[in-house]
């Protein structure tokens, strides 16, 4: 008789566990349904860049004529979405251009950015270019009295989309900026006269 009611509070406890294991299932496929719902319908915006400062900390021309830099940008990234976040992957990249020619380049690190939030950046940058030392020295000589260099910026970075604790999908943002900048001279932080960003992200 004793191993019979064994049996039976065993099958019990069983039931229940898998009957636990149900609701919980049940539980994650509303809130999945949800975090989806919330996506169509709040139809996602893209988050907006804007380039706050650009430190110069090394530009040096090196005896084979070639340019050597090294940058410091802090960017500020907006997300304007309520109930919408993003997480920024590591497979990145940052150029700065000087005469459509890549001059310095880095990586965004990697970071999630919550629903309604605003993050600012300090990304390093440096690099080595054959062609452009002698011409940016003559661009710089030639603007002195204006104070205006023009660079650009582009960025390629994954953003995986999410809602509350579920991951939805992951898109390729592409970001273009026209950076007007008044010099660059080493160990200074140049200041931004001009900062026009083009985010490409498809939903």
């Amino acid at each position: 008789m004793s191993v019979g009611r064994e049996g039976k509070g065993s099958n019990g406890c069983i039931r229940c566990i898998c009957w636990c294991y149900c609701l919980l299932f049940l539980l994650i496929g509303i809130a999945a349904c949800l975090a989806y719902y919330f996506y169509t319908t709040e139809k996602a915006q893209a988050p907006t860049y804007d380039i706050q400062s650009f430190q110069v900390k090394s530009l040096e021309v090196q005896p084979d004529f070639s340019l050597k830099t090294e940058f410091e940008v802090e960017v500020k990234t907006n997300n304007p979405n309520k109930n919408i976040g993003f997480k920024y992957g590591e497979n990145s990249n940052i150029s700065v251009l000087y005469h459509d020619s890549v001059i310095s380049s880095g990586k965004l690190p990697a970071f999630k950015q919550d629903p309604a939030n605003t993050t600012v950046l300090k990304i390093s940058l440096s690099g080595t270019s054959e062609d452009e030392a002698g011409s940016l020295q003559d661009d710089m000589k030639n603007n002195k009295s204006n104070g205006e260099i023009s660079l650009a910026v582009h960025v390629r970075v994954p953003i995986k989309v999410f809602v509350g604790n579920f991951d939805l999908k992951e898109v390729l943002a592409s970001v273009s900026c026209d950076l007007v900048v008044d010099n660059l001279e080493e160990g200074k932080t140049a200041k931004v006269l001009q900062n026009e960003c083009e985010p490409d992200v498809e939903f």
